[in-house]
């Protein structure tokens, strides 16, 4: 991971809720990002609206991925820097990741709870 990281232009619009732009090396990168989405027919909110503890949902521990096989990998790195010349983003969300570089441990955490309250008490949620 001893590289040097050249980057002539980045343009990025917006990099927003737990994201990262990361220009070189890193050990670890963890963006985490939780979100309420509530959508209303009638535009009407309460101060008590919108607790995380309500809802499940947010506590569960997530699975971690395992990986049993063997990777034998041998890297041999030519030449000692990663050029980019032009990048050109809209945008960066929800516990997303932009690098140019190398790390070693990505784990990034998204959850969002879309709740929608339609006229006459029906209520979708996913």
């Amino acid at each position: 991971m001893k590289r040097l990281s050249v980057v002539d232009y980045i343009r990025i619009n917006a990099v927003l809720f737990s994201s990262i732009v990361e220009v070189g090396d890193t050990r670890r990168i963890a963006p985490v990002s939780q979100a309420l989405a509530v959508q209303k027919e009638v535009p009407l909110f309460f101060s008590n609206e919108g607790s995380f503890s309500a809802f499940p949902f947010f506590e569960r521990e997530l699975p971690k991925v395992t990986i049993d096989e063997k990777i034998n990998m041998n890297t041999f790195h030519q030449n000692p820097v990663i050029k980019v010349n032009t990048v050109r983003i809209l945008a960066i969300s929800s516990s997303s990741v932009l690098q140019i570089g190398s790390t070693r441990e990505i784990e990034t955490q998204a959850r969002v709870k879309h709740i929608r309250k339609l006229l006459g008490n029906q209520t979708t949620e996913r």
